[in-house]
Formats: structure tokens, sequence, C-alpha cells
């Protein structure tokens, strides 16, 4: 049905490049790393020392994509980034011009969007996660990340947030939260979109909801609560997005219910590729969010024109309403 509308383009709101080039890594640190209990995300230990991937020796990448397969696709995908290896790794692939990297929008002709081109197109995030407080030179990063955005290269900061999934996360609450302030700052200093990972910690959100609301828009990654929860962030004043990946296809009842029920113009679909994936399965494919996206059309009874149209103006809204740097 999808294959024969040409016009559709998909939306991935959230997906990890450098770990769908090499799934021997992982941006993400450290044990207990599954995004959803009620997914199955065992993922394996991160390699410190991957080097970036060279296309011509490579010409299957993207969990096992063939570059043609994937330059046939209308897609738009925001890729995090968690470390500079990580994005070292992802730039080295941009190069090569199989995604082409959009940067920051100037101009009052880019008030709506860019205007979107046939084939796969890709923005970038990068954020200090929190499953690797603890693990990482917190400067270091923060000041690559400001360099960054000093360079208008992104258009969104993150993952930051919060996760108490399990002990030894618990153990790392104040560095979280130091992490999760610098990235708080920055955001707020440079207008941009901040993108929330937040697991087992649903109270932290509301905590902060005075700052959050003083951002340009704020994406809640995998969005683990209640519809209630959700529409209780946005009637704080949080300019809210809620994405949601496979879930939507393991009979997940909150996130079936948030899909159903939330307002349209706050949804956006997401693989968190290659990570988020069901029992059986090794790892999740980007363009899978084809498979996503009709599980939201079906949850919402929503023709798949329609919906697309609504989650193509909700990724430019969240992404491209706001310039790089605070006049």
């Amino acid at each position: 049905m999808l294959e024969k509308n040409k016009n559709i383009f998909y939306f991935d709101a959230h997906f990890h490049l450098a770990d769908c080039l090499d799934l021997n890594r992982d941006s993400r640190v450290k044990p207990g790393n599954d995004t959803s209990s009620d997914l199955s995300l065992s993922a394996p230990p991160m390699s410190l020392s991957a080097p970036p991937m060279s296309l011509s020796a490579h010409p299957v990448s993207l969990s096992g994509l063939t570059r043609q397969s994937f330059l046939e696709k209308n897609w738009i995908g925001c890729s995090c980034f968690h470390s500079i290896e990580e994005w070292e790794i992802g730039e080295k692939f941009l190069e090569g011009e199989v995604l082409r990297p959009l940067r920051q929008a100037q101009g009052p002709q880019f008030a709506q969007g860019p205007r979107l081109a046939q084939g796969p197109q890709i923005i970038l995030s990068y954020g200090l996660h929190p499953q690797s407080a603890g693990h990482i030179d917190i400067k270091t990063n923060a000041d690559f990340l400001e360099q960054l955005l000093k360079e208008k290269k992104l258009h969104a900061i993150g993952e930051a947030g919060f996760d108490y999934f399990t002990q030894d996360f618990r153990d790392q609450a104040a560095t979280q939260e130091e992490m999760f302030n610098i990235q708080l700052d920055l955001a707020w200093q440079y207008n941009l979109p901040l993108v929330i990972h937040c697991r087992k910690a649903n109270e932290k959100l509301f905590e902060y909801s005075k700052q959050l609301k003083k951002l340009p828009a704020v994406l809640f990654h995998s969005f683990m609560g209640t519809p209630i929860e959700a529409k209780s962030l946005l009637n704080r004043g949080i300019n809210g997005f809620f994405s949601f990946g496979k879930q939507v296809m393991n009979n997940n009842k909150k996130v079936i219910a948030c899909v159903r029920d939330l307002p349209a113009d706050v949804l956006l679909t997401e693989t968190d590729a290659p990570w988020q994936f069901l029992k059986g399965e090794s790892h999740t494919n980007p363009l899978e969010i084809k498979k996503i996206f009709e599980a939201f059309c079906q949850i919402r009874n929503e023709a798949p024109e329609i919906l697309a149209q609504q989650l193509k103006q909700n990724f430019l809204t969240l992404f491209f309403q706001n310039s790089n740097t605070k006049s």
C-alpha cells in the first residue's frame, strides 16, 4: 500500500548512525542498557577502538542495508551521537554522501523547514547520555558539544536525561543530573530542542518542567509514561513531542495508548536503530521505520497520506523552527 505512494516521506526522530554502521559497538554505557523491559535489547560490549567505516570497503552498511536500497527511500532521520569517536565514525560515513546532512537552516525562507529532496537525508544531535555517567569525561564531551553548536552542525542536543533502570545507573544519579543541567543550559543558550532519554525517572521530568518550558521544543524519545503523564507535561507549558518505536508492535499498552490518545500534532515515529528490537531479533534496521509508521496508522485508524503529512509537520516544527543562536 505505502510503496505505491512515492510521495510519502518516513520520519525517524531518533536513531544511532554510528552503531548502525558497526553492530559490535554500542554508544550507550553500560549494563542494563535496554530501553524497555518489554523489548529484547541486549547489546554487545562497546568497542572503544572501532575505526571509521570506509564506504568503498563496505558496500553493505546500516545494519545490513545496501546503499542502493537505502537511496531508494524517501526518508529523513535524526541521528544522536554520544562520544567524539562516534561522531567521527558518522562524519566519515557522511563524507560518502550516502546520506545528505542537513545543516542549520538560515534565513526566512526556512521558516517552515527545508524543502525535502528525494532520497535519504539526515540531521544530527550530540549529547551526554545518562547511561554514560561515571564512564566519560564530562568536560571533554561538553566542550566538544559546544564546539559543534558554535559550528552550527546540530539541530538538537541529546540524548540527555535520567536513567534509573538499574542500581548501577541509580548510583550515578548526581552525575546524570550534572550532565543534564549542562545540556539544558546549552539548549537554552543555542535555542535548540532537547532530546530526552528518561527511564524509571519520570518524576525528574516534572521536577524540571519549568526549565523545559523555556526551550523551543523537547522530544521525549521512546516515552514510557501514560497519556495522562504526557498531557500533564504539555499542560505545564512544555512544547513537547513524543516519539515511539517498536513498542507499538509488541502490545505495549502504555505506548499504544499514547499513540492512540495523544494529539496527532505531538507524535513522531522513531526506530532507535539498531538497539530497540523485538524478541527474536538481533537489531533494528533504520528502514523498519516503515513498519512503525504502518503500526501508527493502524492504531490511530488514519489514512497513511494524512498521518504522513502530520508527521512531516511535527518533525519540521521540532527540528527546524529555530535558528542555532538566540537573537
